[in-house]
């Protein structure tokens, strides 16, 4: 019985380099750890009102809302400071008319909320920097107050008057 001898050239030694490579990088993507939560180091930064808006919360949902109640990114546990303020308002949906026209109307059971967030942060060119988070107007989050989660576009960033 003969034995044929394996031979490895430079081109199959570089494609299993780049196999186990590839093997190793979907492995840390899948099983790597969950993201730390950051958390906004009081002392960086300075105090900001960000302004968020929801168009249709469920009326049961809103009237949970309390004021003074911690406020977080909902998706990564990230502190966004204090609620110091909410309102409720009609609900507010888009839909076509009969015309193909888009109008706007109200969603029975369902109110808009605006939520006003005391954050501290820090001004950046492209937003404001909170923690290891960047808060751009128009960005679209879940934010928690206290045990009230609501999917919310940030409709205002301004300086927050110092105490």
């Amino acid at each position: 019985m003969s034995q044929k001898k394996v031979k490895f050239n430079i081109v199959d030694i570089i494609v299993i380099l780049i196999l186990i490579a590839g093997v190793a990088f979907v492995g840390v993507k899948m099983f790597g750890g969950q993201e730390p939560a950051a958390a906004a180091d009081p002392a960086a930064g300075a105090p900001y009102l960000v302004t968020f808006h929801a168009d249709c919360v469920p009326e049961e949902v809103a009237a949970t809302l309390t004021v003074g109640s911690k406020s977080e990114n909902a998706s990564r546990n990230m502190d966004l400071g204090t609620l110091v303020d909410f309102t409720t308002a009609e609900s507010v949906i888009y839909g076509f008319d009969s015309k193909g026209n888009c109008v706007a109307s109200e969603k029975p059971g369902y109110v808009s909320v605006t939520l006003v967030c005391r954050v501290t942060g820090t001004q950046e060119p492209t937003g404001l920097q909170v923690g290891q988070f960047m808060l751009n107007v128009g960005h679209n989050m879940g934010v928690r107050c206290g045990n009230t989660e609501i999917n919310c576009n940030v409709w205002n960033i301004t300086p927050a008057a110092t105490e």
